[in-house]
């Protein structure tokens, strides 16, 4: 659920109040746009003039996967330049929105969705970036298991061992004879563990 401050909801009721958008691209370099015609200046930032609308929003009350879109003038091939130029996927967006005065002056900003850059499509006249959460990042399977035993190779790039030594049986023993115990990859204290209840907060249930 989205709750927004209680200032910048008033701000929006009154007529003198205009609404804007505010993008953050966090690439290797930091990009920041309105879809204002005029430049603004947020947080100490400038946010330069361009074109862009809101698309769909998907979000829901439980941990599920948030997405929103958003389409970008890309006739000059601005956003061709920076989704090309790099590799953009899984870098963060921030999408803010807020309220002027009439004379241009921001009144008050809220972020309204933060997520990863998880697909881009580029047209002749536009760019259409998805952004997700970081429940999607939920989706990826882990590079290691926890094990009490040295997962690396003997006298491997990981191992590092370089003795005079020619076995080891993957314990934290034997690399603490082989003095290599600071490239141990195994959880040495998983046995003492594993048949333990684990509780939360101040007092057993």
């Amino acid at each position: 659920m989205k709750s927004f401050d209680a200032d910048l909801a008033a701000e929006i009721l009154k007529e003198v109040a205009s609404t804007f958008c505010l993008l953050e691209f966090q690439f290797t370099e930091t990009y920041r746009y309105t879809d204002r015609d005029i430049p603004l200046y947020y947080g100490g930032e400038k946010y330069e003039p361009i074109g862009f609308s809101l698309g769909n929003f998907v979000s829901a009350a439980n941990m599920s996967i948030d997405k929103m879109t958003i389409d970008i003038d890309n006739v000059d091939l601005t956003f061709s330049a920076l989704l090309l130029g790099e590799d953009v996927r899984n870098k963060i967006v921030i999408q803010s929105f807020g309220c002027l005065d009439a004379n241009n002056k921001i009144i008050a900003v809220a972020e309204f969705f933060r997520g990863i850059l998880s697909d881009w499509e580029i047209t002749e006249d536009k760019a259409r970036i998805t952004i997700v959460n970081e429940f999607v990042l939920w989706r990826k399977e882990t590079l290691r298991i926890c094990q009490s035993s040295c997962p690396w190779g003997f006298t491997e790039t990981e191992c590092g061992y370089a003795g005079a030594e020619t076995w080891c049986d993957q314990s934290y023993e034997r690399c603490l004879a082989l003095s290599n115990t600071d490239n141990f990859g195994g959880f040495r204290f998983l046995p003492s563990i594993s048949e333990k209840e684990i509780w939360w907060g101040r007092t057993r249930a």
